[in-house]
C-alpha cells in the first residue's frame, strides 16, 4: 500500500495550515541588514530567513507524520512513540560506549550484525535498569518490532552519538529475552533520515560511518516507503506538489505587498 486519498488530503490539509499560519505571521518588508543582499535582491532578500524558519517548524511535524503513516499501514499492529524500559549490564554498557566512539572516530565502519554480535557476547554480570525514549515503535502483525531513531538529513553530532547509543542499547535489553540467532527475526533498529539533501547516495560525515546504509540506516525513499508501503515517498512528492499550487500565490501576495 501507499498513502489513502484520506490520508493525502490530510496530510495536504495539514501541512497547507501549518505554512499559512507562518506567512501570516511573518514579516516580509523586514530586511536582512547587509546592503549587499538588500539591494540586490530587493524584496527577495528575506526570503532565506523565511524558508528557514519554515523548514524548522516543519522539523517537528515530520515524526507526526511518520506515525500517522504507519498508522494506516495494516501491517502494523502497533504505533507509536515509546519509553522502553529494560536491563542493562555494565559490561554491556562498555562495549556500546567504546563501538560509538570507534564509529565516530572513523576506526571501523559500521556492520549491524557485527555489533549485535558484540553485544550479545558482552558480560551480564552488575545489571541495572535503563529507560529510553524512542522516536518512533512499530510492532508488525507477525510480531516483529521496529525501534526507530528519526532524524534530519544533517543532525548535530551529539544527536547522532545519543541515537546510536540507544539503538545499541535496545539490542542489549532485547537480549535478555531474545536468543541472537533470533535476532534479526524479532527486532529491528532503524536510523530514519526524512530525506537526502543532495543528489546521489545519501553521505553525511557525521552519520554515514555510524550506520550501515539500508539496514540500520533508511533514507528517503527506504524511510517513508517502510512506513507506507511502496510508493509512499512518491505520493508525498504528489502531495508537495498540490501544496505549492495553492501556497506559492500566497508568498508572492505577501512578498508584492511588502515591496
Amino acid at each position: 500500500m501507499a498513502l489513502t486519498n484520506d490520508l493525502k488530503k490530510e496530510v495536504k490539509q495539514d501541512l497547507i495550515e501549518r505554512i499559512k499560519k507562518k506567512i501570516e505571521n511573518y514579516d516580509f518588508s523586514k530586511k536582512s541588514g547587509n546592503p549587499f543582499i538588500d539591494v540586490v535582491f530587493g524584496k527577495f532578500s528575506n526570503i532565506k530567513s523565511f524558508i528557514h524558519g519554515t523548514a524548522t517548524m516543519l522539523g517537528s511535524y515530520y515524526e507526526i507524520l511518520a506515525r500517522k503513516i504507519a498508522e494506516r499501514n495494516n501491517n502494523f499492529i502497533d504505533v507509536k512513540k515509546f519509553v522502553f524500559t529494560g536491563k542493562i549490564s555494565n559490561s554491556e554498557s562498555a562495549v556500546i560506549r567504546n563501538l560509538v566512539k570507534d564509529l565516530e572516530e572513523k576506526k571501523i565502519g559500521s556492520d549491524y550484525d557485527k555489533e549485535i554480535k558484540m553485544i550479545y557476547n558482552a558480560d551480564t554480570k552488575i545489571i541495572r535498569e535503563i529507560r529510553i525514549t524512542i522516536d518512533l515503535f512499530l510492532e508488525d502483525k507477525f510480531g516483529r518490532e521496529y525501534f526507530i531513531e528519526m532524524k534530519g538529513p544533517d543532525p548535530n553530532k551529539k544527536e547522532v552519538r545519543a541515537a546510536k547509543e540507544d539503538l545499541l542499547n535496545i539490542v542489549a535489553m532485547k537480549k535478555r529475552d531474545i536468543k541472537l540467532e533470533d535476532f534479526d527475526k524479532n527486532v529491528i533498529i532503524i536510523f530514519g533520515v526524512y530525506y537526502n539533501n543532495k543528489n546521489g547516495e545519501y553521505n553525511n560525515w557525521k552519520v554515514s560511518p555510524m550506520f550501515e546504509q539500508g539496514t540500520g540506516l533508511l533514507v528517503q525513499e527506504d524511510f517513508w516507503d517502510l512506513l507506507g508501503g511502496e510508493g509512499t515517498y512518491e505520493d508525498l512528492l504528489g502531495v508537495l506538489e498540490e501544496v505549492k499550487t495553492e501556497i506559492t500565490p500566497l508568498v508572492e501576495e505577501v512578498m508584492n505587498n511588502n515591496f
